[in-house]
């Protein structure tokens, strides 16, 4: 590291954030670090041995035979400049067939459909410095420590959106950064959003959010762990949200994230994707009327997660280890008191195996998460417990599954695919319940699956990833799958 850089650690974060911008920018490609191999060295000559002249041969006598010198040492082997001697077989080696055995169809998508072209397009672009003409293009200001980057999102049953995501590093004072973003996805679809971050060390920052949302595709299946599809149904909202959050993390070690948030949830009566809505299905008699459904919040809410966890979030390194969890939310609504109240709280707990010692990561982990009224009141439906969208429970689709808890148990597979996007395959099953897992039944568990890529953990909360999922009805339904999601998508976070 340079001296300036020593002495200029908001302008190497600089450097690193545009990077990692760049590399997300074309779709993660390897273009933050446009690796090059050094070219092979010519061994050196040897030495020239010092001749002696041969002596005449007296009239008469022939020439004798040419003979090597008897000290001329033996030809040496070429040396081995990379000193990258071959590492001995371990049983990491041999048992990393086992999931790639098991887990090969994932790992042929991922290969030919997904990391070939990907690989063709990187080589390309790094061959034609698209990188450095992308960001030159997208970014402005001295030193580029501002820009517009464009985004979009594909998810299967939901609108598709397009937008733009603006920052400018160093804004007001050293490690301060702003940011601001607009998302489009047509009738009734628009997400603005402003954050303010500032960052005083490598390990802690506060950050400053608002935005304002509104959106006619927010789904609602039912409560319970057995609702079905037929039931399909939309809702829409006008939500506006403020946040301040407090974080401290760790590349291995504590994660400590604590917020204070104040929101409004307005609900709307918006027609999308030609399904029903949840008020003609409520008039037709075919859902009951979700607790709260219709009743506006106001809401202001406290929070805090402490998350530890040994693995290393670089890839190609070591990345075997523990990550434990907890979080817990309360919340209430102020414009009507205590009696509208409630919390949400949960847990999780896994290990990972790196197999090779090179980024190949077997995990196994549990998950859960419970939310419970505070107060007399029920707590509001679209305040429950919620899960798709992600994992474990990858394969739904965001909003399908919801009721008072949830639990789920997965085990996943991620390997190195290029600077910072790991490939994924994972297979779980989980599902949600009533009160703290009270009608918990071993039948009424789903399976979720999906497999793709992703940014790696090192990237931060900005995201990348192309990931196909599917879900099942619960066990006691013949595990029939009956949830298929797609997700493509470039996003921006603080």
């Amino acid at each position: 590291m340079s001296a300036e850089t020593q002495s200029h650690p908001a302008r190497a974060r600089h450097q690193r954030a545009s990077c990692r911008a760049r590399s997300l920018l074309l779709l993660g490609s390897v273009l933050c670090s446009a690796p090059s191999l050094a070219s092979e060295q010519t061994p050196p000559p040897e030495e020239a041995g010092a001749s002696v002249a041969p002596q005449a041969s007296p009239p008469g006598e022939s020439e004798p035979e040419a003979q090597a010198p008897a000290d001329r040492p033996p030809r040496r082997d070429v040396p081995n400049y990379r000193q990258l001697d071959p590492a001995p077989a371990t049983a990491g080696d041999a048992l990393i067939w086992v999931p790639r055995v098991v887990l090969l169809p994932g790992y042929l998508v991922t290969e030919y459909a997904v990391r070939v072209p990907v690989g063709a397009f990187s080589t390309a672009a790094e061959k034609g410095n698209w990188a450095a003409s992308a960001f030159n293009f997208f970014a402005f200001g001295p030193d580029h420590k501002g820009g517009i980057l464009p985004t979009f999102s594909f998810n299967t049953g939901f609108r598709p959106t397009i937008g733009a995501h603006f920052w400018w590093g160093n804004t007001f004072v050293t490690g301060n950064l702003v940011t601001a973003d607009v998302s489009w996805g047509g009738s009734d679809w628009i997400r603005t959003a402003i954050g303010d971050q500032y960052r005083w060390s490598s390990t802690d920052d506060v950050a400053f959010k608002v935005f304002w949302q509104r959106r006619p595709d927010n789904l609602y299946y039912g409560i319970g762990p057995d609702t079905s599809d037929t039931y399909r149904s939309r809702y829409g909202t006008d939500q506006i949200d403020g946040r301040v959050t407090y974080t401290h993390a760790q590349k291995r070690g504590i994660h400590l994230e604590t917020h204070a948030r104040i929101y409004r949830t307005v609900f709307r009566d918006y027609q999308c994707c030609n399904d029903p809505t949840v008020a003609q299905r409520v008039e037709n008699g075919e859902l009951s009327e979700p607790p709260g459904f219709g009743v506006n919040t106001t809401a202001a809410e406290v929070g805090a997660m402490v998350v530890l966890d040994t693995r290393s979030p670089e890839p190609y390194t070591n990345r075997s280890g523990v990550r434990i969890g907890v979080s817990a939310a309360p919340a209430v609504d102020v414009t009507r008191g205590f009696d509208r109240s409630w919390i949400h709280y949960g847990g999780l707990l896994e290990g990972s195996w790196d197999v090779t010692g090179r980024g190949r990561v077997l995990s196994l982990g549990v998950f859960a998460a419970f939310a419970d009224p505070l107060g007399s009141e029920e707590v509001p439906f679209n305040e429950l417990v919620t899960v798709g969208g992600t994992e474990p429970f990858a394969g739904f689709l965001n909003g399908r599954l919801r009721d008072r808890s949830a639990v789920a148990a997965q085990l996943s597979w991620r390997w190195p695919v290029y600077a910072w996007i790991d490939g994924v395959a994972a297979v779980g099953f989980g599902n949600v319940f009533g009160k703290r897992l009270q009608d918990f039944r071993w039948d009424s568990l789903r399976l979720s699956a999906d497999v793709g890529v992703r940014t790696a953990a090192a990237f931060g909360r900005s995201n990348f990833q192309i990931v196909f999922g599917l879900g099942s009805e619960p066990f006691s339904q013949g595990l029939r799958i009956s949830s298929y999601r797609l997700a493509l998508g470039v996003t921006y976070d603080l």
